[in-house]
């Protein structure tokens, strides 16, 4: 069974009118246009001077390590790249900031949690049709960490090529009493000492017509590992061709609760170990859902997934 070892690192004004006073409608969100082709360095000092709810237009390739503490949108010019240049973490989100990522490429971070992304405790963050890759941690999510008691959403989003070695969790790590929710989005090509894609350490992972594939582990777990205090539901989803390569869980490892709806879990694999398909230490559910072509089984222990059967 994997082991994780980590550690954390609208105002009102008042006017006077006449003889009373009268309230003033609040100051419209400012909109401001970042040109990182004039100046790589330039997105942070900007997002530093930011007013909470300001949306901010990137263009070109932004350098450096980005801490967003204050609610903001931040909408690439496309082609727009957020490049932490291996210094670092290059996105994180603090404070219980409430973050909009648009049409970006996060790349190129380093980190001990994190690599590409950190959104730390309380936090909320939201990737639309963005990118997170080619992203290192040491411990835990080499694409994105979502720190206890936070939210990240992905919609039309892809985590690819990312890599925590030797932890956990080569594309996101899911904390303790934290949402996860895929809508239309792909997780693929991560690796990992152990969980290759998704490890959701106690929180909930919602995925919604998405998919996890291509995923390696030098250990358990290929795909996405459930732990003891986790919960995951897949509705009209695949998990497909992720590799665990020396253990048990080549497309899900289950220690609690798994929901499939409309799902598929097919052609992964579990090298040295049993669960190709899904290795079940709990209850697995499968709603109008397949498990099949994996080797060196489709479900492990035998009988433990009803349903599934090879």
């Amino acid at each position: 069974m994997p082991r994780a070892v980590w550690r954390r690192w609208v105002s009102a004004a008042v006017m006077a009118a006449g003889a009373g006073l009268a309230a003033a409608a609040p100051a419209a969100a400012a909109q401001t246009t970042v040109d990182c082709n004039a100046d790589p360095s330039a997105l942070q000092p900007v997002i530093t001077a930011a007013s909470a709810g300001d949306t901010l237009l990137v263009r070109g390739t932004c350098t450096g390590n980005f801490t967003i503490d204050k609610n903001l949108t931040l909408i690439g010019l496309k082609p727009a790249v957020l490049d932490g240049t291996q210094t670092g973490t290059t996105v994180t989100v603090t404070n219980g900031a409430q973050v909009e990522l648009k049409s970006l490429t996060i790349t190129n971070g380093s980190g001990f949690n994190g690599g590409g992304i950190v959104n730390n405790s309380g936090s909320t963050l939201t990737l639309y049709d963005s990118t997170v890759s080619y992203s290192t941690a040491i411990n835990a999510g080499g694409g994105i960490f979502n720190d206890d008691n936070s939210t990240v959403v992905l919609d039309r989003s892809t985590v690819r090529n990312n890599t925590t070695s030797p932890g956990n969790g080569g594309g996101i790590f899911n904390a303790v009493n934290s949402a996860l929710t895929l809508h239309d989005s792909r997780i693929k090509d991560n690796t990992a000492g152990s969980i290759g894609a998704i490890y959701n350490y106690g929180g909930t992972v919602t995925l919604d017509r998405s998919t996890v594939r291509d995923n390696t582990s030098a250990s358990d777990t290929g795909g996405i590992y459930n732990n003891a205090n986790g919960v995951l539901v897949l509705i009209d989803s695949k998990v497909t061709h992720n590799t665990a390569n020396n253990g048990n869980g080549g497309g899900i490892y289950n220690d609690n609760t798994v929901t499939l709806i409309d799902s598929k879990v097919t052609d992964n694999t579990a090298n040295n170990g049993i669960g190709g398909g899904i290795y079940n230490d709990d209850k697995v559910t499968l709603d109008h859902s397949k498990v099949s072509g994996n080797t060196p089984d489709n479900c492990a222990p035998s009988g433990s997934v009803p349903g599934c059967t090879g």
